[in-house]
């Protein structure tokens, strides 16, 4: 659900390590030595305790949770952006003439054969409404609207066409359609300066699980795919081992082990241990060089348009949720302006289920400043079922063939 386990109150607000007053170093001793005595084993890995997943309750305040929202504006508006490009290069806006001509044979997808392409200052419109929403999502401005205005004329256009088809423009619709139902205008967003409550506002945690269990199943499930003989044999990449990036291995090894260890051996371990290792804070950092490295090798192998930028964008999210505010406060003051909030602690938001505090914890101050406690209200438990059940879905549609069979002559 959330990597590690540093604060021992979920939604605890952020507090700019600066501005925490010095204590003594008896004092420092303790505060240090209080969670690990406090704190189990499985909340220190995976940032919530046996008992919050006992019952369902428990599980639906576990996945509504109150969570830093910094991670996941930042998240917003790097995706936004980078759909925003992508829109010209491999949506095909550059080319949108050629694109579409007249009578060009085209296959369509089953199930949505009745798609057809509109006239051509149409379709001009409908890609000038797409970048519309793209943008929107990067700036957190009118964020549903634009949300909608971005996944209804994508996957317009990506049903238009099953030739084009491949698994990272499935991926950009399905993040496109997962942000639209999350809270991910808290933060950095025009949104937030129009409407005070949306600003710097909690949001649950299942925002954060949907999207991090995404990703794990798009690293997973392309190792799984490679277990087959042509790869684990390398065959299937070996021209790869000849391209200039391999030029270092070339020192200390023969052209057939790159294709086979690196470029079959490596691609293969690390799509199946990448999410796991990006979990967990202990191999977080190895993760991020290999899984960097690896996508910055990509751009250059492949002709993937944006896609490699869009995974680097997915790896913060597996951090701490109020990583950007510790990132960016070590920033000269004079452009605080302008970068995401460093030290405001995030306040309540209704779409949260907030737990009573515990007793004895804190004096009056921090009684005052908590939230109120709340109970999980339908719409809670609404999003707790659809988290359980879009996971699962996701889990199954990569074994789905045999439902997708039923494309027959006519269609393609």
């Amino acid at each position: 659900m959330e990597p590690g386990a540093r604060d021992a109150t979920a939604g605890a607000p952020y507090v700019e390590a600066s501005r925490v007053k010095k204590k003594s170093s008896k004092e420092n001793k303790q505060t240090t030595l209080a969670p690990s005595e406090q704190t189990s084993t499985m909340k220190r890995l995976f940032g919530f305790e046996k008992e919050d997943i006992s019952s369902w309750h428990r599980l639906v305040c576990l996945l509504n949770r109150p969570t830093d929202p910094a991670s996941l504006g930042i998240f917003r508006f790097l995706f936004g952006m980078l759909m925003a490009l992508d829109i010209t290069q491999e949506r095909g806006l550059s080319h949108l003439d050629y694109k579409y001509l007249d009578g060009a044979p085209v296959c369509r997808f089953p199930l949505f054969n009745f798609l057809k392409p509109l006239p051509m200052d149409w379709m001009f419109f409908v890609y000038f409404v797409m970048f519309l929403g793209a943008v929107g999502i990067m700036l957190g401005c009118f964020y549903r609207l634009a949300c909608l205005m971005f996944i209804s004329t994508y996957w317009y256009v990506f049903f238009l066409d099953k030739t084009t088809w491949n698994n990272h423009s499935y991926l950009y619709g399905l993040i496109g359609f997962q942000l639209t139902l999350m809270d991910a205008n808290r933060y950095w967003s025009l949104d937030g300066l129009r409407n005070p409550r949306k600003r710097n506002a909690h949001v649950p945690l299942w925002n954060y699980t949907l999207l991090r269990t995404q990703i794990f199943i798009v690293y997973f499930i392309a190792g799984v795919k490679k277990l087959d003989a042509d790869w684990v044999e390398g065959y299937s990449m070996k021209y790869l081992a000849h391209h200039w990036l391999f030029e270092p291995f070339k020192l200390i090894l023969p052209v057939e082990l790159i294709s086979l260890m690196v470029v079959h051996g490596g691609g293969l371990i690390l799509d199946l241990t990448a999410g796991y290792l990006l979990f967990f804070d202990a191999t977080r950092p190895v993760a991020f060089f290999f899984v960097s490295y690896f996508h910055c090798m990509n751009s250059q192998l492949f002709s993937i348009g944006m896609f490699s930028y869009t995974m680097l964008a997915t790896s913060p999210l597996f951090c701490y949720p109020d990583w950007p505010r510790r990132f960016f406060g070590h920033f000269p003051e004079f452009l605080q302006p302008i970068l995401p909030f460093v030290s405001p602690a995030p306040i309540s938001s209704s779409s949260c289920v907030y737990p009573k505090p515990p007793s004895g914890s804190g004096g009056q101050q921090e009684a005052h400043a908590a939230p109120k406690p709340t109970t999980p209200s339908f719409k809670h438990k609404f999003r707790a079922i659809f988290t359980i059940l879009y996971i699962m879905e996701q889990f199954f549609l990569p074994y789905s063939h045999f439902i997708t069979q039923v494309c027959t002559m006519e269609t393609c």
